[in-house]
């Protein structure tokens, strides 16, 4: 990937509306970078776009002849059950020009993606080796998203599904429990970031897992959990002793999730 996409993961996307925490961009650059280098191919998709803060690096990522479709309500914010984001079109497309994005390369549906079907992303794209969800986020809906990426996705693609087990949105994590009970496929988890759920099918786990283990997501790698069916790296930082934790960690974990740069020059510094 060139640095104009790293760039973007790092600085730029904090020119444009909507929540990308830096290690979850870190997750998706790296997980991006290693399909181009394995020449993995297919269409990138995102549901719930925004402004386009997470569907411009998948942009940024295709390579010759791959499409990427971005499915949302925009405007029509009767759909919006939940109030979970506002998207704005005219915002959006203000802001894939700001980075180049050629329009002959997108696909867009403006509407829920309840009416869309799995044959109809397979259409316009082709197999999809990156599909990030991140729409409504009522049980019903987070089911029928996954179950469109499960039926939509290349044989080594990867799921990324947003507010997984955030307590603000409680329906996102039923969703998804309901539809790995359903499914008959091999799509496992194999990461969890700030704020994402990263899955894929069972024979590319330790791949994916292994291409995480970079210079910048080993500071915030904090352990593996192995269940009877997969193994979950998790990169989530998270105030957990509250106000039982000592100044020092408080500050460190301050820095850690807020100024993440920063944090690890000041590691590196006192290493040495």
């Amino acid at each position: 990937m060139n640095d104009k996409f790293w760039d973007y993961l790092r600085n730029g996307k904090k020119d444009v509306a909507g929540w990308l925490q830096r290690v979850d961009a870190e997750i998706i650059g790296s997980i991006l970078e290693f399909q181009c280098k394995q020449n993995i191919t297919g269409g990138l998709v995102e549901i719930g776009v925004h402004h386009g803060k997470s569907f411009i690096p998948l942009c940024m990522a295709l390579k010759k002849n791959e499409l990427a479709l971005c499915i949302d309500i925009f405007d029509d914010q009767s759909k919006n059950l939940d109030l979970s984001g506002k998207g704005d079109f005219n915002l959006f497309q203000k802001n894939l020009s700001m980075y180049d994005i050629e329009n002959s390369n997108i696909r867009i549906f403006k509407g829920s993606s309840e009416d869309v079907t799995d044959n109809y992303i397979l259409q316009q794209v082709g197999p999809v080796r990156f599909f990030s969800i991140d729409g409504g986020h009522w049980k019903s809906i987070v089911q029928n998203d996954l179950r469109l990426a499960e039926k939509s996705l290349s044989t080594d693609g990867v799921i990324a599904l947003d507010d997984y087990c955030r307590a603000d949105w409680p329906d996102v994590t039923t969703g998804y429990k309901l539809w790995q009970e359903e499914t008959e496929s091999d799509i496992i988890p194999f990461a969890a970031g700030s704020n994402k759920l990263f899955l894929c099918r069972k024979s590319f786990a330790s791949a994916y897992r292994e291409a995480l283990k970079t210079p910048f997501l080993c500071h915030f790698f904090s352990k593996t959990y192995q269940s009877e069916n997969f193994e979950v790296d998790s990169y989530r930082v998270e105030f957990v002793e509250q106000d039982e934790t000592s100044v020092k960690s408080a500050l460190i974990l301050s820095l850690k999730m807020f100024r993440p740069d920063i944090f690890i020059a000041l590691k590196s510094k006192f290493r040495r």
